[in-house]
């Protein structure tokens, strides 16, 4: 992807969007950092937040498979962006509305890349959502391969950059 490496994120603010709570997040990424050896990124310093769909603190429901979602999402940004803020931001459901909604929080709160890692089907009602992805400035991904093959959303609107299973 060609990703600066000078930098390290340095400045950068990175949102993670992934629906229900991970009650373990802080505490995976923190082992995580430590054992490749990157600086603490946690609530206490700064440099994590978590939050809901609108930004609060109250938690969606717990969801096993999503926790490993979020948890793989927050260990691959810290690979890629060790020096990067990170803002979780969890929806209430795995619906496009309310992961949608957590795109436009993110952005609210900062965040100049906001990462997606899931997708559902492109039909006449995944369309509708677009508007939650497009932030003229900040750089939204999605997952461009969720269900294996065919068009996704959001990955396949126009202000998303797809990015594939690596």
């Amino acid at each position: 992807y060609l990703l600066p490496s000078m930098t390290r994120g340095k400045g950068q603010t990175v949102a993670v969007v992934d629906a229900f709570d991970d009650p373990q997040a802080e505490h995976d990424l923190a082992v995580y950092r430590a054992t490749f050896h990157l600086s603490a990124c946690t609530t206490a310093n700064g440099c994590f937040r978590k939050v809901n769909e609108w930004g609060g603190t109250g938690r969606p429901r717990t969801d096993s498979g999503w926790a490993g979602e979020i948890a793989l999402d927050l260990d691959m940004v810290s690979a890629i962006c060790p020096l990067c803020h990170i803002v979780l931001v969890e929806a209430s459901s795995a619906a496009l509305l309310d992961l949608g909604k957590s795109v436009d929080t993110a952005v609210r709160l900062g965040a100049t890349v906001v990462s997606n890692s899931y997708g559902v089907t492109e039909d006449a009602t995944a369309r509708r959502y677009a508007t939650h992805y497009d932030h003229p400035g900040v750089v939204i991904t999605a997952s461009s391969g969720d269900g294996g093959y065919g068009v996704q959303v959001p990955a396949s609107y126009g202000s998303v950059t797809a990015v594939g299973g690596t």
